[in-house]
């Protein structure tokens, strides 16, 4: 036995390095060629640059108002990595993390996994050990050498395709949509959000060269009366999205398509950070937009609400591209935009230097406790964006706000 408790094992975790990646499936084909479970439960997989965490929620509470147990593999996680892997959206607890982790251990023991990679593995053991009906697995990056492309999924769900990581996946939508559309399989089942023209394309192309039914949320009728849980005109497209592939899937599993069902789920579905408005002396509104298709959303919405934030605390990671993320800051608010730090991040933008380019309004706060404290009494309504890194402090900070 490897790890005796979860204090051991997180600090296993840590000591991988959250951001080390190896671009090859060897060591997740390895697993899965000795742990002989992956016939085990069906696979919904989610893969895009937008929405992933989002019309996964919505998957699995769909699922959950058919009667089914529902396992999710998702990331990043806030505040511990329990939150990436849930049973019916419950958590798992720390002992049998340390269980699981011990069974991946024992089944690939030379395998090298990397931090993502063992994680996906231990979702996989986690649903079989917990016999779900049906695991919803949300893609890390890109889909090609993504360890959740170890699975052969019963059905691929594409949310849309942008700018992201550019320097892994490439640097035009093309290349990074290339990327993506091998998630899908020979001869499988795929369903696409809307997408940009170049995305479109190389999604058909992809999905025809593999002998693979794509569908278009376009080709499906709208389930009418649908009211997302998450706030935001996007989520509704997220939401369409979900139910699309629910039906779909209830194609393939035998099940009856239930449009109130449908309803039920999306309107009961949660995940936090996604243009989440909460009170800790003054109002909050938190979002993970992080690249130039989420703050257009994001902008999208707030104009739409008549929300104009007071001050904004911005952070992001050094390889971003500043330039139309800028732009769009300083039109949400004619107040300050701080620079804040990610403390333990090797990967995030130092605060100095981020407010240096950011220009003459921006103000640096070295992280979240100088950020907040920096903010004038008169600041009521406060817009915390542009990493997940950045929220996961928040939420260290105010652990209530990540439930629903």
């Amino acid at each position: 036995m490897k790890f005796k408790n979860f204090v051991e094992f997180s600090s296993y975790l840590d000591d991988l390095g959250l951001f080390h990646m190896d671009l090859s499936l060897d060591r997740m084909e390895e697993f899965v060629r000795n742990w002989g479970g992956k016939e085990s439960f069906p696979v919904i997989h989610v893969v895009g640059t937008n929405g992933k965490g989002s019309t996964s929620s919505y998957l699995t509470s769909i699922a959950s108002e058919y009667g089914l147990k529902v396992g999710t593999f998702t990331s990043p996680h806030f505040v511990t990595p329990r939150e990436r892997i849930t049973i019916n959206g419950s958590m798992l607890s720390g002992g049998e993390w340390c269980s699981i982790a011990n069974q991946v251990m024992e089944t690939a023991p030379d395998a090298g996994l990397t931090y993502f990679e063992l994680l996906t593995c231990m979702a996989l053991v986690a649903f079989k050990n917990n016999r779900v009906d049906l695991a919803v697995m949300e893609a890390g990056l890109g889909g090609r050498f993504d360890a959740t492309n170890t699975v052969d999924p019963d059905l691929t769900v594409f949310t849309p395709i942008g700018l992201d990581h550019e320097k892994v996946l490439g640097s035009t939508i093309d290349l990074i949509a290339a990327d993506k559309a091998d998630a899908m399989r020979e001869n499988g089942i795929a369903i696409t959000a809307v997408q940009v023209a170049e995305a479109e394309a190389v999604l058909k192309r992809r999905a025809a060269e593999l002998g693979c039914k794509l569908y278009s949320i376009d080709e499906f009728g709208t389930v009418a009366d649908l009211k997302p849980s998450l706030v935001g005109e996007h989520q509704k497209q997220n939401a369409q999205l979900a139910a699309g592939a629910w039906k779909l899937f209830c194609e393939k599993a035998d099940l009856k398509f239930d449009e109130d069902k449908v309803r039920e789920g999306v309107g009961k579905g949660f995940i936090a950070g996604r243009l989440q408005i909460v009170n800790a002396g003054r109002t909050f509104i938190l979002d993970g937009a992080h690249n130039t298709h989420a703050f257009d959303a994001l902008e999208a919405e707030l104009k739409r609400s008549g929300l104009k934030p007071d001050a904004i605390v911005f952070a992001c990671m050094r390889d971003k591209n500043l330039d139309p993320v800028k732009e769009t800051l300083f039109r949400l608010t004619d107040g300050p935009v701080i620079a804040c730090g990610i403390k333990d991040n090797e990967r995030a933008y130092p605060f100095a230097d981020l407010a240096a380019v950011l220009g003459e309004r921006a103000k640096a706060a070295e992280d979240i406790d100088e950020a907040l404290a920096m903010l004038n009494s008169g600041d009521r309504t406060v817009l915390i964006c542009g990493s997940l890194y950045l929220l996961a402090a928040f939420y260290t900070r105010y652990p209530e706000f990540l439930e629903k």
